[in-house]
């Protein structure tokens, strides 16, 4: 929220360095090598990859079920380097985000005993290097998603090509902003740690630090159990941020779309522990009410993208123009009139997705 659209690529980062895990530079074209594959390194220009479902035996333990379900996270962010460094995918940016918050999702998804203070620091990093795509994916959205559709609902096509333009210019600066990111030495040194991590079991460390007996029996535990309470914490979180729906602010719709998140990551890394047909309907009802809450979400990136494009805050720096600032008023107007639409239509979504049966209630799993 509020970032700006120029970039000083020298500022220290303390939090992206390499940490305790990574006690050499990691190069990474080794990294891109051992994680992407030959397959993709040999494409022209590498395609985005999406997260694959998870895979956990019905039966399978807590301690195996986290560190599948970190090895599949892990996997997805670094399948996207070579779409976002090679191929400048716009989708390669958005799935490698998309990996990241899974990622910092899964380390909160199993409970207590698994969130140790090595894998909440790997979780705050992760966090950051995220941020640090987020201009460029923002930008993608508004050139992409919602600037164009607004042009093509108007005469004004002067205004509207010095806005392009400028949105254009403030783009390029963001991808290179993110390249040279997901280039750097605290990239490779992040996905070095989480590797190492996952190797070492570091959770167990932890644990051994005071009576191991507690920690132990968590993390031997049937998965589905810790699947059944964290379920019904998230679902419990998530109504509760929708309590009083009528009345939400740009702030509360924004916390509301972040618990739907989690809620949806949540049943994504368990789902094979259940039968699928109750998961299906549960999860149709949650992505319908993910989207409605994305598209009013756009209409706040869209105000703070146009508010820096009009006050000239791109890589040149120009003063407003009558012109651009007329565009940005009918990009606005656009889209604020057509969330206006799907909010009243989301409340109903909502209802019917609160009313939905939790698929983790019943007798349903395998």
């Amino acid at each position: 929220m509020g970032r700006q659209f120029e970039f000083d690529l020298k500022e220290p980062d303390e939090i992206l360095r390499p940490h305790r895990f990574a006690e050499g530079a990691h190069a990474l074209p080794v990294l891109i090598e051992a994680e992407a594959g030959a397959a993709g390194r040999a494409r022209r220009k590498p395609m985005a990859v999406r997260p694959r479902p998870a895979i956990l035996p019905a039966d399978v333990a807590a301690e195996d079920a986290f560190r599948l379900t970190l090895l599949q996270c892990k996997w997805h962010i670094a399948a996207n380097i070579p779409a976002v460094i090679d191929g400048r995918e716009v989708e390669g940016v958005h799935q490698m985000r998309v990996g990241f918050r899974r990622l910092r999702v899964a380390l909160t998804s199993f409970g207590g005993d698994f969130r140790t203070p090595a894998l909440e620091a790997l979780r705050e990093r992760a966090k950051r290097l995220s941020e640090k795509l987020g201009p460029a994916r923002d930008l993608d959205v508004f050139v992409n998603e919602l600037l164009e559709p607004a042009a093509r609902h108007t005469d004004a096509h002067a205004a509207f090509e010095q806005l392009r333009t400028r949105a254009e210019e403030a783009r390029h600066t963001a991808w290179d902003y993110a390249v040279t990111y997901v280039s750097s030495p605290a990239f490779a040194g992040f996905m070095a740690d989480l590797t190492e991590a996952l190797d070492r079991r570091i959770w167990f460390e932890a644990s051994g630090r005071g009576k191991i007996t507690k920690g132990h029996i968590a993390f031997e535990m049937p998965a589905v159990k810790v699947a059944d309470r964290m379920l019904d914490h998230r679902f419990r979180h998530l109504k509760k941020r929708g309590r009083h729906l009528n009345h939400l602010s740009d702030g509360e719709r924004h916390k509301l779309r972040i618990a739907l998140k989690k809620m949806r990551y949540t049943c994504e890394f368990f789902a094979p522990l259940y039968e699928s047909g109750r998961i299906a309907r549960f999860q149709k009802r949650m992505t319908a009410m993910q989207d409605i809450l994305g598209a009013l979400n756009d209409v706040v990136v869209a105000r703070q993208t146009l508010q820096k494009l009009v006050n000239g805050e791109g890589p040149r720096n120009r003063a407003p123009k009558p012109e651009v600032s007329f565009a940005a008023g009918i990009v606005y107007g656009y889209h604020l009139d057509r969330a206006n639409k799907t909010w009243t239509r989301g409340k109903k979504v909502w209802k019917d997705f609160v009313h939905t049966p939790p698929f983790w209630h019943s007798d349903t799993r395998h």
